[in-house]
């Protein structure tokens, strides 16, 4: 069982699978951190519509309500980051932070490009993290 899980979430996912994975992987103490990052296309965006990133990081938090709910559902303990940077390279430093014991991630791309393997984001953690890495398709 693995203390300190780091689970890289997009808002736009379905990330059930890899919640039901997250709780299979828990024991008693464990605390799960959610990430969530920015990606400059959003905060650029959210900006030229007059949307300032406190706002952005506000409604992301909002998006994130449903994760929030299955962990406590699960009887998880969690804390939330929400960053402002690119996907890859925050879950990346998070991991390789010596804070947790594994990343789990939801594979977007194994689906929607069947020629690819692994989305990008995905293909880059597994790749420089160096702690276990989980990809839940």
């Amino acid at each position: 069982m693995y203390k300190n899980i780091l689970l890289g979430v997009d808002t736009q996912l379905k990330n059930e699978k890899a919640l039901k994975e997250v709780s299979r992987l828990a024991g008693q103490g464990t605390v799960v951190t959610i990430l969530n990052a920015i990606g400059e296309q959003d905060a650029q965006a959210s900006i030229k519509v007059g949307t300032h990133i406190d706002k952005l990081t506000e409604k992301r938090s909002q998006a994130l309500e449903k994760t929030r709910s299955v962990l406590e559902d699960y009887g998880l303990d969690y804390d939330q980051i929400i960053v402002r940077g690119n996907p890859k390279e925050e879950l990346v430093k998070h991991a390789n932070s010596g804070k947790y014991d594994i990343v789990v991630l939801s594979n977007r791309k194994a689906e929607s490009q069947k020629k690819f393997v692994l989305g990008s984001v995905s293909h880059k953690v597994a790749k420089r993290a160096t702690i276990p890495v989980l990809i839940v398709k």
